[in-house]
């Protein structure tokens, strides 16, 4: 039975009423397969890839290969389509993999490895780079001006500028950035001395970090070398549609020395036939 214009046009309207998946988890199963379809797409190209590199691709393999007539081209244009698919494999796998190591999955990863989650402690995205030395040098600095000096030596400004002159440069720096007198700026904390435990307790925190960074870049190097290889089941549609991919390729491959041997015999027996005839 044919459909009807009525039932056809009823259709369209109603194709037109669908705004697609609207919970979380349609648009989720939504995105899952354009990604499968992208990669097991019955299209020969898709809207990423370049028609002029699959050109080259096919250009290269018809030149090596020296297919004649349109049932060698044939094959040699499947050998082509296999080996593309191939590279679109890679890529896929690639991709998958640069997901799963962007910065915040890595940073998680790693405060679940040294048990930091839900933790004061918990590192950033920040923490995944080397330590600034400088950083460090200076944070030294400050603890070791801070052992040295009397504490009433502290709010005494020029006993400060003398005795400690990079707590100082950075209390001025603080001030400045305010637009306050130091004097002023210290009447912020709710004891004169507090500004500096707050500077020493600040550098103190930095040190460890510093101390602790080779660990944590040692731990986000495992965990980026063990996500470098492809999980669960995303591996295996890979592992198994790159099977086949071998399969269609060596097939292909073999046809194509099938049907090239069997010219060449057959061009052979034309040759010794028409030899002997016009021995004759």
């Amino acid at each position: 039975m044919t459909t009807s214009v009525t039932q056809l046009k009823a259709n369209q309207t109603n194709a037109k009423k669908s705004t697609g998946p609207i919970t979380e988890e349609g648009k989720q199963i939504v995105a899952i397969n354009a990604v499968t379809h992208g990669i097991f797409s019955k299209h020969l190209l898709l809207s990423d890839e370049s028609p002029e590199d699959y050109q080259l691709l096919l250009d290269g393999l018809q030149a090596e290969l020296k297919p004649a007539g349109t049932l060698e081209h044939s094959l040699v244009e499947r050998i082509a389509v296999s080996l593309w698919r191939q590279r679109r494999l890679v890529r896929s796998e690639t991709a998958h993999i640069e997901l799963s190591n962007r910065p915040q999955d890595i940073v998680h990863a790693v405060n679940s490895e040294m048990n930091l989650d839900y933790s004061i402690k918990e590192l950033s995205e920040h923490d995944l780079t080397d330590f600034d030395q400088n950083q460090y040098q200076w944070c030294q600095s400050v603890i070791e001006e801070f052992e040295q000096i009397a504490e009433e030596s502290l709010t005494v400004m020029d006993a400060l500028k003398n005795e400690a002159p990079i707590m100082y440069k950075q209390l001025a720096e603080d001030a400045e950035q305010d637009q306050e007198s130091i004097e002023d700026y210290l009447k912020n904390w709710d004891q004169p001395l507090e500004y500096f435990y707050d500077l020493v307790k600040y550098c103190q925190d930095e040190i460890k970090k510093a101390e602790q960074r080779p660990l944590v870049l040692e731990v986000a190097g495992l965990v980026r070398n063990k996500r470098a290889i492809l999980q669960g089941i995303t591996r295996d549609i890979l592992a198994k549609y790159q099977v086949m991919l071998d399969n269609e390729l060596y097939k292909a491959i073999k046809a194509l020395r099938e049907t090239q041997a069997w010219r060449l015999d057959a061009l052979n027996g034309f040759v010794l036939e028409n030899g002997t005839v016009s021995g004759n």
